[in-house]
């Protein structure tokens, strides 16, 4: 990295009160390489070495890597957009090719850094290409016709033998965890990172019995690259009461906050451990 190499040959050592050891150059590169995903450089090699692909097919006598002009960048990102297909000769999906587009934005920011700031997301130069993927994208989302490769749902049977499984049960600390993980997952089809925002107060329960479950949801949007969530909502899911008093998802939900102390972490989901007279409480966040 240039730019660090520089910073490191000039910056001057400081005259602190102790002594400190400056770290080498090539441990502070590490450092830099590290920050970047391996699946992130991958993902960028293969959406510019596609774009590359186009142009060689196209507009033989361009080399994009001394391509300098934002202008017929911005030309040829919009032809690219339009008729780029996967290998297999079918249509993108919209979210792909939005990601298909920020990677190769990631690469020329790499190219240009040296020149001139460079942002397919900002500059005015590539106002035709927004504009250009924002109709694109609204047209593979009207062929995907909104169809999504989801998983099937479990079935009542699938259900059944879940919970009645040995490790499931509720007189265990690892089982009433477990149960109570895949009731929320079940009632409010949380996803990824959705599960660490729930909180204890965002359980509410019901004068019936039943919970209300407070959670955050991004807004439905119109489609398209101008209409990409940006901001949340809240939802309120309705857990009914349980028709057993036993086994049903208030009844774990209701037993596991019980089990919380005062002192305990916000987040609903805690690791399983003990009180100073052994007994089994909920107290630190669950990663």
């Amino acid at each position: 990295n240039v730019n660090i190499s520089n910073i490191h040959e000039i910056s001057k050592p400081s005259i602190p009160k102790e002594s400190y050891e400056r770290p080498s150059l090539k441990t502070l590169q590490r450092y830099v390489t590290k920050a970047k995903p391996e699946n992130t450089k991958k993902n960028t090699r293969l959406w510019f070495s596609r774009f590359e692909e186009f142009v060689n097919d196209t507009q033989p006598d361009i080399d994009l890597l001394t391509l300098y002009d934002k202008k017929v960048i911005a030309m040829l990102l919009c032809e690219f957009i339009v008729i780029i297909k996967t290998r297999e000769k079918k249509d993108y999906k919209a979210n792909s090719l939005y990601n298909g587009i920020c990677a190769i934005n990631r690469c020329y920011q790499e190219l240009f850094k040296d020149k001139e700031p460079f942002n397919i997301h900002e500059d005015f130069e590539f106002g035709a290409v927004r504009d250009t993927l924002h109709t694109r994208m609204i047209e593979l989302e009207d062929i995907n016709n909104g169809k999504y490769n989801g998983a099937d749902a479990l079935t009542d049977d699938e259900m059944v033998k879940i919970f009645e499984h040995p490790n499931m049960s509720n007189e265990t600390p690892d089982g009433l965890l477990k149960r109570v993980f895949l009731w929320v997952g079940c009632c409010t089809a949380q996803r990824g990172g959705s599960y660490y925002n729930l909180m204890a107060e965002h359980f509410k329960e019901r004068d019936d019995g039943g919970f209300d479950i407070i959670t955050i949801h991004d807004k439905t949007h119109q489609g398209g690259y101008y209409h990409r969530p940006t901001s949340n909502q809240t939802l309120t899911h309705i857990i009914p009461p349980d028709e057993s008093k036993e086994c049903g998802a208030c009844y774990d939900i209701k037993k596991y906050l019980n089990l919380r102390p005062k002192n305990a972490e916000k987040n609903f989901f805690l690791h399983i451990n003990k009180d100073p007279k052994g007994n089994i409480i909920f107290i630190e966040i669950c990663y």
